[in-house]
């Protein structure tokens, strides 16, 4: 089950700015609180399940035979 993505504060580019240049330095790793990890991980599940099943294009087919092709010719099979 999907749980609905939480409300993200969005900082103005004045804000973001001035939180840089008090730390004079690299930004810290930004931490997502664990609902939003939670809820991040099912949508990409959900999405990636779905691309799975999906049927690879002709087109994406023929590149990799071709490519598959080349790579046997230069190893000599």
């Amino acid at each position: 089950m999907l749980t609905s993505m939480p409300q993200v504060q969005q900082n103005t580019p004045d804000e973001l700015q001035g939180s840089r240049v008090a730390l004079r330095g690299p930004m810290p790793e930004p931490i997502l609180p664990p609902h939003v990890t939670t809820c991040l991980g099912e949508r990409l599940r959900a999405y990636y399940s779905q691309v799975m099943n999906d049927p690879v294009p002709d087109s994406f087919t023929r590149i990799l035979e071709v490519i598959d092709r080349k790579g046997r010719a230069s190893r000599g099979l």
